[in-house]
């Protein structure tokens, strides 16, 4: 199949590297076309670790996507994540160049140009800028100024920087797949793209996306990114517990976590009990399921308290008036959604992939919630290449920050 009407997205985790093809109908929507799924290898706390298994990795996610979809992949957007990215809040204010005629789409611009000119931490980059909102003449909490009347315009921006030797190596493991980068995006800023409705954005919600290595935290507000934070805890921890705890391998935890791990009353209170293979299956031994939910238990809970600390230390966890969205693959864990209510005291859901016409069932799960984000924030900015004015001139100039990431990165290692 010709490719140039396609987008994919490539989410290289922790523990799977998951490529999604998706194709532009005529009607300008989204359809997807294929999923490639391999377990991760060469990658630990979302970062690229060895270089040669990590290649490996997303060759084979680019095999298996290809085959699924009868497309040739030659380009991909792709996420990064890690501890080493960074969220810096920016202000900047610029007097509106002409106040008879209002605001226009050059002074956003104006004001978001000067916004980027701090000092980034060394050894980082600038890979994204974020509007979190506008202040027009001291009016706060406005996301499009765009032909207001007013003297004086500030916004508040969020600088999203990641590690250099972080980029570089993700950037060449992709390349060496035979992979060219359209652009790099950080996770949650995906995974919120694929499970998160306008109304949402505009009225205050936390993503949390719960991933094998990492929990990605994400903050909207106003229709704006408010908050982001990369916490180094995830999954692994648990598969930690369980190999020390019980005497399993780590395939053996993970496949416990994910086929009979739960939170709730129901899987701690349980005379159930687990068959397990032990010495590579010479011998049988049992496992109580109370016993695996009292070690999944405080590890989950470990990482909710952390992402409410971190939610009140940036004075952004009052006021989620859509409350709290849960993602990623640990996201469907029975009893997560109440544990999440109960600890931050804010109605919980889990966060599904939405919005794509067609979807498959078995697609629309969390764990592919950062793959569809990407092909979704994909295809903005392939519309908003192909129109040379957007009809919301702050979401054009948000589009245009979006890119900034591609064209460091063509900079960077051409």
């Amino acid at each position: 199949m010709d490719n140039k009407d396609t987008i994919v997205g490539f989410d290289v985790g922790t523990t799977k590297t998951c490529a999604v093809v998706a194709n532009v109908t005529h009607d300008g929507d989204l359809e997807i076309l294929g999923v490639g799924l391999v377990p991760s290898r060469g990658i630990r706390k979302g970062v690229v670790q060895d270089q040669e298994k990590a290649i490996t990795s997303i060759r084979e996610a680019r095999i298996q996507a290809e085959r699924a979809s009868n497309v040739d992949i030659d380009s991909a957007f792709v996420t990064i994540n890690g501890t080493h990215i960074r969220a810096i809040l920016s202000n900047a204010v610029v007097a509106v160049a002409d106040p008879n005629k209002g605001i226009t789409v050059e002074d956003t611009e104006n004001a978001l140009d000067i916004a980027q000119r701090v000092e980034i931490p060394k050894g980082s980059r600038l890979v994204d800028v974020r509007v979190r909102d506008y202040i027009v003449d001291g009016q706060i909490g406005i996301s499009d100024p765009v032909g207001m009347s007013g003297m004086r315009l500030e916004v508040n921006a969020l600088l999203l920087t990641a590690g250099v030797p972080q980029l570089e190596d993700l950037y060449r493991a992709v390349n060496q797949a035979g992979i060219d980068v359209e652009n790099i995006i950080l996770k949650p800023i995906a995974s919120a793209e694929a499970i998160l409705g306008s109304d949402e954005r505009e009225r205050g919600v936390a993503v949390i996306d719960i991933g094998g290595g990492t929990t990605g935290v994400a903050v909207y507000r106003d229709d704006g990114l408010a908050h982001l934070r990369i916490l180094p805890l995830g999954g692994d921890h648990i598969d930690s517990d369980l190999v020390y705890g019980i005497g399993v391998t780590k395939r053996q935890a993970q496949h416990l976590m994910i086929k009979f791990g739960g939170v709730n009353d129901e899987h701690r209170n349980s005379d159930d009990i687990i068959e397990l293979a032990k010495d590579g299956g010479k011998r049988k031994d049992v496992l109580p399921l109370k016993i695996l939910a009292e070690i999944i238990y405080p590890r989950m809970e470990e990482i909710l308290l952390q992402v409410k600390q971190d939610l009140t230390e940036a004075g952004i966890f009052n006021g989620l008036k859509s409350g709290i969205v849960l993602t990623g693959g640990l996201a469907q864990m029975p009893g997560i959604t109440d544990l999440a209510t109960e600890i931050t005291g804010y109605r919980a859901r889990i966060g599904y992939p939405r919005d794509i016409q067609g979807l498959p069932e078995d697609i629309r799960n969390p764990m592919f919630s950062t793959a569809i984000g990407l092909v979704k924030l994909g295809h903005i900015e392939l519309l908003d290449k192909l129109s040379a004015y957007h009809p919301n001139g702050v979401q054009n100039a948000l589009e245009s920050a979006g890119t900034l990431g591609k064209q460091v990165l063509k900079m960077f290692f051409r």
